[in-house]
Parts: C-alpha cells; structure tokens; sequence
C-alpha cells in the first residue's frame, strides 16, 4: 500500500536492515556535480530512479522502524485513528525530526535542489506524450520536496493516466540517461 502510495504521490501530484545505512547511486545527469545542500541531506538515503518496489520498501524500513520507537507505527496509527484518538501534532512532529535523518530523499533527477530537475520532468512528460499520454504535464509546486509531472489534466483523464501510470517507469529511466 505504502509503494503504491508513494508512487502515485510522485505521479500525480506532479529502509534498509539494522546497520550501515545503503549505499544508494544515482541516475544524475552526465556532468552533474550539484551535491544536496545541507550536511544532514547528505547523510540521508537516497531513492533512486531505477529502484524497484522491494527495493523502495528496503529503503524506507530504517525510517519506519524509527517511527515506531516514537509510538508512529502504521499498526500504532491505524489503532488511533479507528478509535479516535490521534497523537498530539507536537509528538508527531518529534517523531518526524528524530527520525529525518533516516527519511530518504527523492531520487536526485526529481530534487528541488537539482538544478535540472525541471529539464528531467520535462523529458519524461515528452516521452509520455510520445507514448500517447493527452494529458500530462510538468508539476513544480513552491514549497515541494520533488519536480515531477501531473497526469489526467484539469477532467482526471483516465486513459492519460493508466497510460502515464503504464509508462511513467519506463520514461523516468530513459530521461535520466539523457
């Protein structure tokens, strides 16, 4: 569910085992040698463009494993929010910063702080609509985590979106070689 989520996250609105954190590469664009801008982003793991639904779940298990000592559980939160009683917004927010340094980044292609983050989107969305996707278009929000493309346009096309949700794997991969 948390895959699927985070995957039409991504494609609309436009971690690892107990140890050494893991060693994740990027798909950067050739030349690239923009770095993330803080020492703590630096420290953070990195999703990959290329990764798979096993591998995003490795990636986000130190991460919810951390949420869980603070009480953030999925299991915990479920129970909470069935029977109504919601953590206060000051523990949720604790969790979360105790917990940041093991939040992965997005992909670096998608990062507000790649400076060519709108070009990649922009190859996707080309490459989309190559594949027939109507309605798509690039997605940069101010105060967004990621660049990224919004599929369905204004009337939530449904064949641009099963289109675009079909291909969207395949084009984030091929804009990233370019």
């Amino acid at each position: 569910m948390k895959k699927a989520t985070l995957a039409l996250l991504f494609l609309l609105t436009a971690c690892t085992s107990p140890g050494a954190p893991p060693q994740v590469a990027s798909l950067s664009t050739p030349g690239s040698s923009a770095a993330p801008t803080s020492a703590a982003q630096e420290q953070r793991p990195r999703e990959r463009i290329d990764m798979t639904p096993e591998d995003l779940e490795a990636l986000y298990n130190a991460y919810d494993r951390c949420l869980a000592q603070f009480g953030m559980d999925k299991q915990s939160q479920v129970r909470a929010r069935q029977s109504g009683t919601v953590p206060p917004k000051a523990e949720e927010d604790k969790a979360r910063k105790a917990c940041e340094s093991k939040n992965p980044l997005p992909p670096w292609e998608k990062d507000v702080n790649n400076p060519e983050a709108v070009d990649f989107a922009n190859r996707v969305v080309q490459c989309l609509r190559d594949k027939g996707v109507r309605y798509v278009e690039v997605h940069n929000e101010p105060g967004a985590e990621i660049v990224t493309y919004a599929l369905g346009g204004p009337n939530n096309d449904a064949a641009s979106i099963t289109l675009g949700l079909e291909h969207a794997k395949e084009c984030e991969i091929a804009a990233s070689k370019k």
